[in-house]
């Protein structure tokens, strides 16, 4: 017998990890907000965008989560039951594509210190790197870490629902494959600029867009990165399951 399409909940999808989360992001913004004062400048304010898009796919696997939770304890037919039940997995697969299609924004978030490497320049003083490189860098790296925290709550939520739903295999055979999407997804951010809104908007647009890359390039770009993500995702799955 299949198991019932629920999640118990993880350490991972509590309030307190939300809260802490909250106040990464917020440690971003407060950086962004000092930047100016230290540089006599307003730049790098798309950062606050890719956060805010990196956000949607642990919202959406959060609801997710809610969604296929235990039902409630009132008494109810067996059709009814049945009903809601194929309702919960509508909606549940429904999250589940709104959190694919966003989730290569977590990741992107890493992709922005490129612009580090690009205004170099502007860093260099009497040719040395003056003390704003420093500030810069730590802000790019804690948007690329809340980026990437975001990225592996958001999998490890689905990954249990598969899992609890499926069985073991199919739960990693899923991490498998959505990681390597989302390293195709970032390539298509990046690379070829598109958007994940793109997917509903501009679908013939998107669909040439992806059939006009199909090289060596973008495969190892998207492959380099589902690697990376991968890792990651196996070595703080671990480290939470050792704390265990």
């Amino acid at each position: 017998m299949r198991k019932p399409l629920a999640a118990e909940p993880g350490p991972f999808g509590n309030v307190r990890i939300a809260g802490l989360l909250a106040l990464l992001a917020a440690a971003c913004f407060g950086m962004l907000l000092v930047r100016p004062m230290l540089a006599n400048e307003t730049r790098f304010l798309f950062l606050l965008w890719n956060l805010f898009l990196a956000w949607l796919p642990y919202v959406a696997s959060i609801a997710a989560t809610v969604v296929a939770g235990p039902a409630t304890g009132r008494a109810i037919g067996a059709a009814t039951g049945r009903a809601i039940g194929a309702a919960r997995v509508v909606v549940v697969l429904a999250l589940g594509a709104l959190w694919l299609l966003f989730l290569p924004n977590s990741a992107y978030l890493t992709t922005d210190f490129i612009h580090l490497i690009a205004g170099r320049n502007r860093y260099v003083q009497d040719g040395e790197f003056g003390y704003l490189v420093w500030f810069d860098l730590i802000l790019f790296f804690l948007f690329a870490w809340c980026g990437l925290m975001l990225s592996y709550i958001s999998t490890r939520q689905f990954h249990r629902l598969v899992a609890v739903r499926f069985g073991r295999f199919a739960g990693w055979a899923f991490v498998s494959g959505v990681t390597l999407l989302a390293g195709y997804g970032v390539f298509l951010g990046r690379i070829v600029r598109l958007n994940s809104w793109d997917a509903w908007m501009r679908p013939m647009e998107l669909i040439g867009s992806i059939l006009g890359n199909l090289h060596w390039r973008g495969a190892a770009f998207s492959l380099l990165f589902s690697g990376w993500m991968a890792i990651t995702y196996l070595f703080l799955y671990h480290l939470q399951e050792g704390e265990r």
